[in-house]
């Protein structure tokens, strides 16, 4: 881990030089806001972290096929990408749902981690760029993953893929849109369009959940005090940053789907997989996440990964803990995909 950070922090450093960093230290900085201020901080936070990205993502494995294409879900079209590691014509499927603190992140961002997916568990891997924030607040990003998962059920053929055998995974802020996409099709899925036609074969359709170190709504825990820093991007003040950007009144704070702790845990879900990281503030939301479903009598495993940070998935191309934990993840889904 300490070559990961030593690289993260040579790297912030030729960006800052080259002018590249704009904001004070990648993240949204003072002014969430989409004025002409928030704006530019944005768009150069955006435009750090796609560069930081790029390093991480080259290598990897190779698939049969990747196509780029619009998905209609919750009044806009949405760009997936589709990464099939096989021939075969028709697929089980991922849906990936990508992490950057509902501010950050693209199709591009998370590439490589989606094709190792693809590649370890035999499923087409389908990446959804949904709307970021503070342009488009919760819970629209939400709407859209929920919709692209009930498109993906019930219309699956279209892209090859057997609707009936889904699995969603996210990491970070995409583990929480993954969790909350699945708690909005159980419990209130007239709210998605998309799943109108037969709401209880969508939510029958998601076989497994993949949850790496996501935010589930803990605001106050000993790893969030002991964790986090300018050197990843979540300190407390870029915690409560994101938490402001994405969030469209404070009463949002309550909702199961934003803060998936306070949802209905005892009802039914698919099987999860749940990955923390040890040093990251965000670990006792995995933690506390995976007791309840424990308690709840659901199928679950989870794992504190040692001696990792936040976004530790990302670095594969130095750290064999990235590649382990999405592994454990591919397998997890290939099983229950099968069943």
């Amino acid at each position: 881990m300490r070559a990961v950070v030593e690289h993260q922090l040579d790297r912030a450093a030729a960006l800052r030089a080259d002018g590249a960093d704009q904001a004070t230290d990648g993240t949204l900085a003072e002014d969430p806001r989409p004025g002409p201020n928030g704006a530019a901080l944005i768009a150069a936070a955006r435009s750090e972290y796609l560069a930081e990205r790029a390093f991480w993502n080259q290598g990897g494995p190779r698939m049969h096929e990747t196509r780029d294409f619009l998905i209609n879900a919750a009044g806009t079209e949405v760009p997936v990408r589709m990464h099939r590691p096989g021939d075969a014509r028709v697929l089980p499927a991922i849906v990936f749902l990508h992490g950057g603190g509902f501010t950050l992140g693209n199709l591009d961002s998370h590439d490589r981690i989606a094709r190792v997916l693809a590649e370890a568990s035999g499923a087409a891997v389908i990446a959804v760029d949904y709307t970021l924030s503070p342009e488009a607040r919760f819970p629209q990003a939400l709407h859209e993953c929920a919709g692209v998962i009930a498109r993906l059920a019930l219309d699956g053929e279209r892209y090859g893929l057997d609707g009936g055998r889904l699995a969603v995974a996210g990491d970070s802020a995409g583990a929480a849109l993954s969790l909350g996409s699945a708690l909005l099709l159980r419990d209130e899925p007239d709210r998605v369009p998309e799943a109108a036609a037969d709401p209880d074969r969508v939510f029958a359709s998601l076989r497994a959940m993949l949850l790496y170190y996501g935010a589930y709504g803990l605001a106050n825990s000993s790893s969030r005090a002991s964790y986090g820093g300018f050197w990843d991007g979540m300190s407390s003040d870029d915690l409560g940053s994101i938490t402001d950007t994405y969030l469209s009144k404070p009463a949002d704070r309550k909702s199961p789907y934003a803060s998936p702790l306070t949802a209905d845990l005892d009802a039914a879900l698919p099987p999860a997989l749940i990955i923390g990281a040890e040093l990251d503030p965000l670990r006792d939301d995995s933690e506390a996440l995976a007791t309840r479903l424990e308690a709840a009598g659901h199928e679950v495993e989870w794992e504190i990964v040692p001696g990792v940070l936040h976004s530790f998935l990302h670095f594969g191309r130095m750290l064999d803990e990235a590649g382990a934990a999405l592994t454990r993840g591919a397998e997890f889904a290939r099983d229950r995909l099968a069943e």
